[in-house]
């Protein structure tokens, strides 16, 4: 673990990234996008919850408030719920590559899946079909979630 960064010191790395234009836009789709991963196992259960939570108010550093988070994790559910994790895995990868924020997008997203124990095949698989339907290939979601993940930290 000593050659992986902290969640905090990650989430700062990561911020200088989300530094874009319609920054919040981006950042929803990115949670939204993190929630799904993270909910590909087929559960996300309080300690997740509480870690997505955690990462996602790391990321936006005050940007997002503690009430916030967890009304924007149940408007992620609710979507999921209601359209389906595929369906919102193609809406949400559509939405980052209309930002032109498919990178940064999927890194935010690998970021909170990571939070909650690493990103696991089920995740990973997540995080692929959404690259995908924000116009990424597959080299190039793996080059990002391994950034997330910290296994090349920048």
């Amino acid at each position: 673990m000593s050659n992986k960064l902290s969640l905090e010191e990650h989430a700062a790395q990561i911020r200088q990234e989300l530094n874009v234009p319609r920054q919040s836009d981006v950042f929803k789709a990115a949670v939204e996008a993190g929630y799904l991963a993270a909910a590909a196992d087929g559960n996300v259960d309080d300690s997740e919850r509480q870690t997505l939570a955690r990462a996602v108010e790391l990321l936006s550093e005050g940007f997002v408030l503690e009430w916030e988070t967890e009304a924007l994790l149940e408007e992620c559910k609710a979507h999921s719920t209601k359209d389906g994790a595929e369906a919102r895995a193609q809406k949400v990868g559509a939405a980052l590559k209309e930002l032109d924020q498919a990178e940064a997008g999927l890194l935010v997203a690998a970021f909170v899946a990571r939070a909650t124990n690493g990103v696991e095949k089920s995740e990973a698989e997540m995080l692929k079909m959404i690259g995908k339907a924000a116009g990424l290939n597959a080299d190039k979601v793996k080059g990002v979630v391994k950034r997330a993940t910290g296994l090349e930290p920048s």
